[in-house]
């Protein structure tokens, strides 16, 4: 052999060495973490989705099944003020929380339109090397419900209830409150029930055809698919992907959408995949 190849197969595998230790230091480097995310994890499972969606002539309910087919991980609570400001101060969110004069640092955030949420979810992934992701509506129903059949009584009977709140206190609209102050369900998730609905990566199309279409996760957390995002909470809305507040009720069923914000899921398997 001569002394030029020998060179050459030494410094190749001096290279290939430094690439691998290189590697296990990234490895072996410790994730940062977001101050006061709380994950849990969720196992797969198969329900019944009823959805309400808006009806000049009324209400109007459809049911189809719904299965979660690998497990995941999704926040305990929404995103908070605090947190949200941690990726502004990281240079990974556009601007600070728009904060009302009664809401502090561990009230949720809100305010925030369905790009933003996205932003945020990109940040994230990059900050703690996870890969995190907004829930899809079949996934948000499921752990608000703890697995169980989403009926159309459950959502009427949400309705109901939200009306009564509006009536004892003479106002449409619901101040936020320190997260965890609406109790957890089943499952330990906590404020499902409270006055901030959530953006969800599910679409919602003019056409029935399009809004049945099976989608994939991958599909869904692409920014361009679609112009309309759905949000939940009490009731079922979708809003433009760039509104971040919306009173007049219009994109919604029945009631005004007090509060957009959001909770974050991450995959169990370390990447985002088909649904």
């Amino acid at each position: 052999m001569r002394t030029g190849s020998k060179f050459g197969l030494a410094a190749g595998l001096v290279a290939i060495f430094m690439v691998a230790v290189w590697a296990a230091k990234e490895n072996s480097a410790p994730k940062r973490n977001l101050v006061g995310l709380e994950m849990a994890k969720v196992d797969p499972g198969d329900y019944n989705l009823t959805i309400l969606v808006p009806n000049s002539l009324g209400r109007k309910y459809y049911s189809k099944p719904a299965r979660i087919r690998r497990a995941f991980h999704i926040s305990r609570y929404e995103i908070t003020i605090n947190q949200w400001n941690a990726c502004f101060a990281d240079g990974g969110c556009p601007r600070k929380a728009k904060q009302r004069r009664y809401q502090r640092g561990n009230h949720p955030v809100t305010r925030i339109s369905w790009f933003e949420a996205f932003t945020f979810t990109r940040w994230l992934s990059k900050f703690t090397g996870e890969k995190y992701r907004l829930p899809t509506e079949e996934e948000w129903a499921y752990v608000a419900f703890a697995g169980g059949d989403v009926t159309r009584e459950i959502i009427d009977d949400l309705i109901e209830k939200r009306q009564m709140v509006r009536t004892a206190t003479f106002s449409n609209f619901r101040p936020t409150q320190e997260i965890g102050s609406h109790g957890v369900n089943a499952w330990s998730i906590a404020d499902v029930t409270g006055p901030v609905w959530e953006w969800t990566l599910t679409c919602w199309f003019s056409s029935d055809e399009e809004n049945r279409r099976p989608w994939t996760i991958n599909q869904l957390n692409d920014p361009n698919l679609c112009p309309n995002r759905v949000v939940q909470g009490d009731e079922r809305a979708h809003v433009p992907y760039f509104v971040d507040k919306v009173y007049t009720g219009g994109c919604g069923t029945g009631s005004p959408v007090d509060h957009i914000g959001f909770r974050i899921v991450k995959d169990a398997s370390g990447y985002i995949g088909s649904s």
